[in-house]
Order: structure tokens, then C-alpha cells, then sequence
């Protein structure tokens, strides 16, 4: 059996997103990224409207549906029109083999393009990068023989820790900087917050404030205020509110 559902939001009814699916497809809370933020914003709930006994039937009936729906302003998490649904599962083999055949990385010229455009192919740059990443990394009176092993005893990539590097610090406020360079002068943090701000707690350091933990991991308050409200890490830092 085959079926079309709808997903919509309870307060008000509006119909945001229809799918063709079978099984338990119609609970599967994951979509599109426009979806996604919907049902976080939102409280919403999904049901079955139409079974089908074939298949093309039931894409028929989504596609009829979806337009009826947006002329009148709703389905606007549906980015295009219907047909493509397929079972529980979102990443099937047959959407595999489809993103696999129409991947541009996977065309000849791109991989040319790429390889000619690859700044790594020069011997120059090549060895003035390998020269840079074998450089000594000193943090406070310690000194680590190279980027690489300074940031896997971190736990952080070396990016992140080469960010650390130029601002002078790292996450625990620990000088940091290449051997045989002069450290930079540790900036004293603002800490100041209103009566109503959450302490927080970035890698099991505390801060009084969103301000002064997004300034300690190198983001926006903003950006870490949203992973703060969906409980998600940010730049691999493990991030909550103190209780």
C-alpha cells in the first residue's frame, strides 16, 4: 500500500509539507532544511490523507496536491513538485546512484579544472605548507613538535588550532604561539553580562556569558546562542547552559 501525507502546523492548520511514502514514512521528522526548521519553530504533526494501491498513483495525487496547496500560499517546505518521494528510508540506493551519476565532482573537466587549479602542485607553496605545519608550537612553557600533534592533543583540527594561534590563546586561555616568536599579549575577556544571563559552559570551562564564551571559541553570539538552544556542538567545542 501506498499512501500521500500531509505534515502541518497544530495551532493553525496550514499544511507545510505533503509526501508520498509507505510503511511509517509519515513520521520521519526529517526532510529538507526548510522542513527541519519549521517543525523546530513549530508544533506540528503529520497524517495520511489517501492510500494508493499503485505507486504512480499516489505520485499522481502528491503532485496534484502540492499545487493546490502552494496557489494557495501553503507546502512551503516542499522546494519542488512531487514524484520523487520514495520509501522510510530518505538515502536509498536508487537516491545514491542518482546523486552519484548527476555529481559534477565526478565529471572530467571539474577533476581537470580542479587538479590544474590545485595551489598544492606547485613545489613552492607545497614546501613552504610543509615547512609551516612541521614549524614547533609553544603553549604557555611547553613546546610540541608540530601543528598536527599540538591539535590532535587538544582534540580540535588543526585549523581551529591555527585560529588559535593568530588570536594568541587557546580555549582555556593558555598562551600559544609558534616556536621562536614572541607571544601576543593575552586579551582580558569581557565578562560583564546582565542579571539575566545563563552562565555557560564551553568544554567544561565556565563563562558568565554568551559574549565571552563565543569570544573564547572564535564565533557570534548568535551562531552560539542557536547551538546552545539545539544542543549542538560548535567548531567541535561541546556547548550548554550551566544549570
Amino acid at each position: 500500500m501506498f499512501y500521500v501525507y500531509e505534515w502541518f502546523i497544530e495551532d493553525t492548520g496550514e499544511v507545510i509539507y505533503v509526501g508520498k511514502g509507505t510503511r511509517g514514512r509519515y513520521k520521519v521528522r526529517k526532510h529538507n532544511r526548510h522542513f527541519n526548521d519549521m517543525i523546530k519553530r513549530y508544533k506540528c504533526s503529520s497524517r495520511i490523507i489517501k492510500e494508493f494501491e499503485k505507486e504512480n498513483d499516489a505520485f499522481r495525487y502528491e503532485d496534484e496536491r502540492i499545487i493546490e496547496l502552494k496557489s494557495k500560499g501553503q507546502c512551503v517546505c516542499n522546494i519542488k513538485r512531487g514524484g520523487d518521494g520514495g520509501s522510510i528510508e530518505w538515502w536509498t540506493d536508487e537516491v545514491r546512484q542518482k546523486y552519484s551519476k548527476y555529481n559534477v565532482m565526478k565529471s572530467e573537466k571539474q577533476r581537470k579544472r580542479m587538479s590544474e587549479n590545485n595551489p598544492m602542485k606547485d613545489k613552492t607553496t607545497a614546501l613552504k605548507v610543509a615547512v609551516k605545519n612541521r614549524r614547533k608550537i609553544c603553549v604557555e612553557n611547553m613546546v610540541y613538535a608540530s601543528l598536527q600533534y599540538v591539535a590532535d592533543l587538544y582534540k580540535v583540527s588543526p585549523q581551529m588550532f591555527m585560529y588559535w594561534l593568530q588570536r594568541g590563546y587557546t580555549n582555556k586561555h593558555e598562551r600559544c604561539y609558534y616556536f621562536g616568536e614572541e607571544p601576543k599579549e593575552l586579551k582580558i575577556l569581557d565578562h560583564s553580562c546582565s542579571k539575566d544571563s545563563k552562565p555557560v559552559m564551553i568544554d567544561g570551562v565556565v563563562y558568565k556569558s554568551i559574549k565571552s564564551a563565543s569570544e573564547a571559541i572564535g564565533c557570534n553570539n548568535s551562531y552560539l546562542s542557536k547551538a546552545l538552544r539545539n544542543n549542538k556542538p560548535v567548531k567541535g567545542h561541546i556547548c550548554k547552559y550551566v544549570d
